[in-house]
This record gives C-alpha cells, structure tokens and sequence, in this order.
C-alpha cells in the first residue's frame, strides 16, 4: 500500500469513503463531517491544487489525507507553538472503517509527517471533532499537543486544535 495524489478520476471513490466515515462517526456521537461537508467540489478543487492523496488496496481506495497551507480564518485564533507561516494542514483524514486499526491512518500520518519535513514546513496542524476522545488520545500519543480550541458556524460542537513540530 502506496499513498498517491488523488486525480479527479478518484473523486467518486474518496466520497464513498467519507459517506462511510461520516456514518461510523455518527453511529458513535461524534459529528467530525456532515453531508454538506466534504462535497464533489471541494474535492476536486484538492485534487487540482495537488493536496488530496489516497491508499489503494488492491485497486481500493481504503484511506484519504488532504494536505494544504490553507487554514480557516477560525485557526487564527489559536495559540500556534510554531508562529511562522511554515506549516502545513491535515484538512482531513479518513480510513474505511473496516480498515481502521489496521495500520492506515498511521501510514497517513507518517506520510503527512515526511512530506512536512521534505518541504520544510516546521509544524503539522490539525483539528478534531471534541467528542472524539480516542482520535485526540491517538494524536497526542504520537507527539501532538492541544493547542486550543474553535468553532466550525456550521457544527454543533467545538473542534479542538492540534499541531506537533517536525
């Protein structure tokens, strides 16, 4: 399993995993994405800016990561430790759910941290619904650190921020 930038041709694929992850999330009280969010457009505005990758499985998309310098005007309100303009986005990452806990998230994030260090972005930010204990304990267990909290005008709770230094 390879992570590879996503064409406009893995559109469909990525929004059938996100409709499924949005389902396990609500089946579980935690409201990360909703049906208005993530949509076709904005995916494909990813994959035109080279930020939406994929993990295949034998010819499956299994697992997505975006990776962008772009942040919501809600992030400027955080406590940032890296204060230069040298970061990067998760925007978002998701694994099937039947393939959770099976190593592909993980290789998501190491892919994100690699790319990070190779382009010289000195930090990884990202944000995560607050009802989702075992994704905050995951990301702080492999060196993120909590750096405040925001609010989507579209979500119900808040999304607590997170950024580990590369």
């Amino acid at each position: 399993m390879k992570v590879q930038k996503a064409t406009s041709d893995n559109i469909l694929e990525v929004m059938y995993l996100l409709q499924h992850c949005i389902e396990d999330f609500n089946s579980n009280s935690v409201y990360q994405w909703n049906v208005a969010y993530p949509d076709y457009f904005r995916l494909l505005g990813e994959v035109e800016n080279n930020s939406l990758y994929i993990i295949k499985h034998k010819g499956v998309c299994i697992g997505t990561i975006t990776l962008t310098q772009e942040q919501d005007a809600v992030f400027e309100s955080v406590n940032w430790k890296n204060n230069t303009d040298k970061f990067i986005v998760i925007r978002r990452i998701a694994v099937f759910p039947s393939w959770q806990k099976m190593g592909v998230g993980k290789k998501l994030i190491q892919f994100a941290e690699e790319f990070a260090k190779d382009n010289n972005y000195k930090s990884i930010r990202l944000d995560v619904a607050s009802s989702s204990d075992s994704l905050i304990k995951l990301y702080e267990s492999i060196g993120y650190e909590f750096t405040g909290e925001i609010h989507y005008s579209k979500q119900k709770e808040p999304f607590k921020c997170l950024e580990k230094i590369v």
